[in-house]
């Protein structure tokens, strides 16, 4: 044998070892909750380990697909080590229960038509949604505040976008792709302003650049809107609370650096004209005035380039087109009347900020230990929830 059939023999075996100690790794007393996740990360070893094995049998074969497919393997191995295993060895019997207990209650309420993630508290960022192995990570403390928890709606939209076959998504994509080809429409009318101007060169380069990143846009777009439409203005204030508190220039449009996100004000843009589409008129005054006063003492301004990346017009056709996707799918829109659904207490967590901010955090101990007892016990019913 050859030095790089030496390698590749030793390499090899090193891996289905590493994959055999993983699937050893997979606990057998997880909660009724991750199974799911766990049979998913146990196939996908499997699969990994019958791959090793054919490469075993390709040793001396031709080296160029030998290395591709190691390759492919090994990274493969290395995505469920690092993003599927832990969630099961490290799973907190307190917080990751309630938080599954509670995604899958928001899932019933608005009828979404995907089965509910597995959420895990491991997030080393912000929420994170992982649609291979339908797995939702949350920072380690979010279980116990409720500032945040709207944007579990956001996250719950992600495999709406992506799903293959269900049929009940197809509205939900449908309306993206109007959003898209409006978006294409607008920026080849642009284009063409450009060439009848004759317009520097930088210019026709923005608009390339802007066409590249807008189908990324649109999916945190409609994230956005879903999580509206589902949960109201509770995510809108949790936008603007996350912006505060880490956000940087909100008018950021892409110039050379590609951006995975749309620019944070237009977003808030979106998120605003989602609230009046859905009733939410007076509620989205009030949260454009607050946005505006942050954005005053922030000191960031609008460039000329960034109302033409982002143009009203064109948000506010993916506000409609949102809409229209998320009635298509039959799920339940939010009301804020009489209602004890999740998006009840998220909607009064804000509300109960905003009236007296010092002692918030008094009630909102109170009110998730209340919601931890309901789902405990099965029955997320928030009636006596604190006032």
């Amino acid at each position: 044998m050859d030095e790089l059939g030496g390698y590749f023999s030793g390499a090899i075996r090193q891996h289905v070892e590493r994959g055999q100690g993983l699937l050893a790794r997979v606990p057998t007393d997880l909660p009724a909750e991750f199974y799911p996740l766990a049979q998913t990360c146990q196939k996908e070893l499997e699969r990994i380990l019958d791959e090793l094995g054919e490469l075993q049998k390709l040793l001396g074969g031709p080296p160029e697909e030998l290395l591709r497919r190691f390759r492919r393997a090994v990274k493969d191995l290395k995505l469920v080590e690092t993003t599927g295993i832990p969630p099961l060895e490290r799973f907190h019997e307190k917080d990751d229960v309630f938080l599954n207990r509670l995604v899958r209650q928001v899932r019933s309420e608005i009828q979404s038509p995907l089965l509910p993630p597995v959420v895990s508290s491991l997030s080393t960022d912000y929420f994170h949604f992982y649609y291979y192995f339908n797995l939702l990570l949350v920072p380690l403390s979010e279980g116990n505040f409720l500032l945040h928890l709207p944007d579990l709606y956001h996250e719950l939209a992600h495999p709406l976008l992506v799903d293959k076959h269900n049929p009940r998504v197809k509205s939900f994509q449908r309306a993206w792709l109007d959003a898209y080809a409006r978006a294409m429409e607008y920026l080849h009318e642009e284009r063409q302003k450009e060439e009848r101007r004759r317009s520097p060169q930088l210019f026709s380069y923005y608009l390339q650049q802007w066409g590249n990143s807008w189908a990324g846009w649109l999916i945190e777009f409609f994230c956005d809107l879903f999580a509206i439409y589902a949960v109201g203005p509770a995510f809108a204030w949790s936008h603007l609370h996350l912006w505060v508190k880490l956000g940087q220039n909100p008018f950021e449009y892409q110039t050379y650096l590609p951006m995975s996100h749309p620019a944070d004000d237009a977003r808030m843009g979106a998120i605003l004209a989602g609230l009046r589409i859905a009733g939410f008129s007076q509620e989205a005054m009030r949260i454009q005035s607050r946005w505006k006063a942050f954005l005053e003492i922030s000191g960031f301004q609008p460039e000329p380039e960034y109302c033409r990346c982002f143009p009203a017009h064109l948000i506010e056709h993916i506000a409609l087109k949102g809409s229209e996707g998320y009635q298509g799918m039959s799920c339940q829109p939010v009301t804020l009347t009489g209602d004890l659904s999740v998006s009840a207490i998220l909607n009064q967590a804000w509300t109960c900020f905003w009236q007296d901010p010092l002692s918030y955090a008094t009630w909102e101990r109170r009110a998730v230990e209340e919601l931890r007892e309901r789902c405990a016990v099965g029955n997320c019913n928030y009636a006596s929830l604190p006032r």
